[in-house]
């Protein structure tokens, strides 16, 4: 009994030890079984199995290699994922991944996947497979967890992944392949191809954004719907992060939060915030369309945000201080062109800048779509200035209205159309100017001479060309070929004209004007019922500045009352003018004639002004205490010839010996009448007929007979007879090339009577004159001896005018216009001058 139990002790041991060498070669061959299988990797039949089960799923797929981890599951490398059973198709590309299965299927034989698990993995996903060089989006480092369920669905748990340097987290529930019934190849065409452009679009997206710090941002996704339909994809995402770039534009804080609504993306909420300012606003993209909509707020560098996501700018925008204030909605769309933008909004710009504008401040609310842009409730400020108003832009013209303050200096660095420009140009400003227009235009771009400005001005304190103004208004329409400046009143500015200095006028004077037009062909100023009180040379010089030279040598001692109306040629070399100006003045003019400034008392008569000539017609004015009336007619220009007629009536002899140097001051005054023609405004050059009285005179006191009477007190042996007066004389002249000759003097006494004929050089101031007296009388007995010549005698005068030496010579016959009057009268008569006039 013993032994046998010693005997099954000893068997039982012995199977004891047989179980744990068998138990310890199985664990053995376990572990070196699956170092082989995960070496060598699984059976092809496990392969074919895990695809064939990732197919009834609705994915197809191609698995390179399987290895069996414990406690993890099946590890798979490099996984091709198909679009549908053809394999024809590749959607994208897994690098591994661990399979969960069920197991008990897999001890039967059977491949049951129920969950995915990522770790590290690399996806690349082709925008079109097919296609070699198309775009790929690729996502490393994937984590997460996929659910498979019976129903063909994906959950997608705690995904994570890095796409260009951006960490992207992602949560859903997706709806896999599922077959259709027959699909046409439009259908499946149509699908492939709305699957490009959204992959496309995203990865697009993606390759535009890019971190600029250590920290990646973050987009968090959270997606459902069916995937083969991607009209029914709901996704909401957000993005969040500091240190971003797009393209070329810096970010240092953005947050996104938006929604996939199938091919649209939908932004309920950005801020961006960068070094020159932020952004806020909302909008939409539809990324199969390529358009979208949006809103938003900014004070970002606009031109350089457009620019930097690669949507259309105009090609000038302003340049500013500091960025605009924008506020805006709009659309834009990729067409075949590029992209397309419209947007409205309103705009606020510190220290603005545009072509040659520039200003303190400028806003205004605008409208773009790409090809045109109106700016309403434009404003823009300079200093305490400002214009108001709206501007409507496009590629062929340009249209506005506007109303201003803006100061003289502001347009005219603004405007650089001609001849709208040099017009500008010629204003001047002070401090105390101010300007108001109302006005509106058109110009074209690339043409600058299509362009138009009409509206009203008025300003005050402002000068044009150097002609100073208190105040002005007019009405404007301006062209570049003709410009019309219509019911214009000026009040000018006399305190610093010269001639107001010189005579001590008034202060200003002022004039309308119905209708001032300049034309550029032929050249002309058109000037039509000019009315008012002011100095002829300040308008002119407005138009014509070498005309207005000319009118000031007739100076003036005080505006006298003007009408005006005719033209006036302004163009280099083509003297096209007829400008008709009627005077009248209570002071006296200036007026240089025979090397004297002479003092014309109360002018008045009409100036015309023709080509290279001014006429001055129906003159009337006083002088030397009488009255001149005459026409003139002179040449425009230094050294230009004079001409005309003119007669005087009782001008006074004191006055005119007094205004020409003469150092007597004989009594009387002088009638007469003068034709003339004065060459090169010199007195060798005068030429002229004319004839001149004495009345009330003392002849003997003239300065040229002045040193006769002695010797006709000798010659007649009584010393008082060379006193006797001799108060009226009278002769005709005829003046050639400054030399004066006259033939038929003639004065008279109780008992004398003088004929004479003399030759004077009026611009020497010599004379050369032979006087015959005939003594009637006693004085008449000396001659007796003479007969039949008794009582005449001669004397010859020769010397400077104010002092000529008389000699008594012997008696020669007088010229016939002398013989009645010195031989034939039987009694001393009375000379009277002759009627005024012609």
């Amino acid at each position: 009994m013993m032994l046998s139990g010693l005997k099954r002790i000893r068997i039982i041991h012995r199977l004891r030890v047989t179980v744990a060498l068998l138990g310890f070669l199985a664990l053995v061959a376990a572990i070196v079984g699956l170092w082989w299988a995960n070496h060598t990797g699984l059976p092809d039949s496990w392969r074919t199995k895990i695809e064939k089960e990732l197919a009834n799923q609705g994915y197809h797929t191609d698995v390179e290699s399987l290895r069996y981890l414990p406690l993890r599951g099946i590890e798979a490398g490099e996984v091709v994922i198909y679009a549908d059973e053809s394999r024809s198709r590749v959607i994208g590309r897994l690098h591994h991944l661990m399979l969960d299965v069920d197991r008990t299927r897999l001890s039967r034989g059977e491949v049951k996947i129920d969950q995915i698990d990522l770790a590290g993995a690399r996806i690349s996903l082709a925008a079109d497979p097919a296609d070699p060089n198309s775009k790929t989006l690729e996502l490393t480092d994937a984590k997460g967890r996929i659910l498979i369920s019976d129903k063909r669905q994906l959950e997608i748990q705690n995904a994570s992944g890095m796409i260009e340097g951006i960490r992207l987290e992602f949560d859903g529930v997706l709806e896999t392949y599922h077959p259709r019934p027959n699909p046409t190849p439009e259908e499946i065409e149509y699908a492939n191809a709305q699957r490009r452009k959204l992959l496309t679009s995203i990865i697009e997206a993606f390759e535009n954004w890019g971190p600029t710090s250590t920290t990646p941002p973050k987009i968090r996704i959270m997606a459902s719907g069916d995937l083969e339909e991607p009209s029914s994809l709901r996704t909401t995402f957000e993005v969040q992060g500091t240190g971003l770039k797009s393209q070329s534009l810096d970010i240092d804080y953005l947050d996104l939060r938006a929604e996939l609504r199938g091919p649209v993306i939908v932004l309920h909420q950005a801020d961006i915030s960068t070094s020159s300012g932020t952004l806020a606003g909302r909008g939409e993209y539809d990324t199969w369309k390529r358009s979208g909509r949006f809103e938003t707020n900014s004070t970002l560098d606009v031109a350089a945000l457009l620019e930097s996501l690669g949507l259309p700018i105009p090609e000038k925008l302003p340049s500013y201080g500091k960025p605009p204030i924008l506020e805006g909605y709009g659309t834009f769309a990729q067409g075949e062109d590029g992209w397309e933008l419209k947007v409205m909004g309103k705009i606020e710009l510190d220290q603005p800048s545009y072509k040659h504008l520039s200003a303190d401040h400028a806003s205004s609310s605008f409208s773009w779509d790409g090809k045109q842009l109106f700016l309403e409730d434009l404003e823009i400020r300079e200093g305490e200035h400002e214009l108001y108003g709206r501007v409507f832009i496009t590629a062929d013209e340009i249209l506005y209205q506007a109303r201003t303050d803006l100061p003289p200096p502001f347009w005219q660095n603004a405007v650089t159309i001609q001849p709208l420009s040099k017009i500008l140009d010629n204003f001047s400003s002070t401090d105390e100017t101010t300007v108001f227009v109302d006005f509106e235009g058109r110009a074209v771009p690339g043409d600058k001479s299509a362009w138009r400005f009409s509206g009203e001005a008025a300003a005050t304190n402002i000068s044009y060309r150097g002609v100073a103004a208190k105040k002005a208004s007019v009405t404007l329409d301006l062209k570049r070929v003709r410009q019309d400046y219509i019911n214009t009143e000026v009040e000018f500015d006399y305190r610093d004209y010269p001639l107001r200095k010189a005579h001590g006028g008034p202060a200003s004077g002022s004039i309308t004007v119905d209708l001032i037009r300049w034309e550029r062909e032929p050249g002309t100023v058109t000037i039509r019922k000019l009315k008012g009180e002011a100095w002829p040379g300040q308008i002119t010089r407005t138009f014509s500045p070498k005309l207005a030279e000319t009118l000031e040598r007739y100076g003036f001692h005080s505006n006298p009352g003007l009408e005006a109306n005719g033209v006036v040629g302004v163009k280099h070399g083509k003297p096209k003018q007829n400008l008709t100006v009627r005077f009248a003045s209570n002071k006296p003019v200036d007026y240089d004639f025979l090397g004297t400034t002479l003092k014309l008392q109360a002018p008045r008569g009409t100036v015309r002004v023709l080509p290279n000539v001014v006429q001055a017609n129906d003159l009337s004015f006083g002088l030397f205490g009488g009255t001149i009336r005459g026409s003139l007619e002179a040449q425009i220009g230094e050294g230009g010839n004079v001409g005309g007629e003119i007669d005087w009536t009782r001008v006074s002899l004191p006055a005119l010996s007094s205004a020409y140097g003469f150092k007597s001051q004989p009594k009387g005054q002088i009638t007469g009448r003068l034709d003339f023609d004065l060459v090169d405004r010199k007195i060798a050059g005068l030429s002229g007929v004319g004839h001149i009285a004495l009345e009330n005179g003392e002849l003997f006191e003239v300065p040229i007979f002045g040193p006769l009477s002695p010797v006709i007190s000798a010659v007649l042996g009584n010393r008082k007879s060379g006193f006797q007066e001799a108060n009226e004389a009278f002769c005709t002249f005829n003046i050639k090339k400054g030399t004066l000759t006259t033939l038929d003097f003639k004065t008279a006494t109780s008992s004398l009577v003088f004929t004479g004929d003399a030759v004077v050089d009026l611009a020497k101031q010599t004379l050369q004159m032979t006087l015959r007296m005939n003594a009637r009388g006693l004085f008449g007995v000396i001659t007796l001896p003479l007969r039949p010549f008794y009582g005449i005698f001669q004397f010859r005068g020769a010397g400077p005018i104010q002092k000529p030496e008389w000699t008594n010579v012997m008696f020669t016959r007088p010229p016939k216009q002398q013989e009645e009057t010195l031989l034939e009268p039987p009694k001393a008569r009375e000379v009277k001058p002759p009627a005024a006039g012609r």
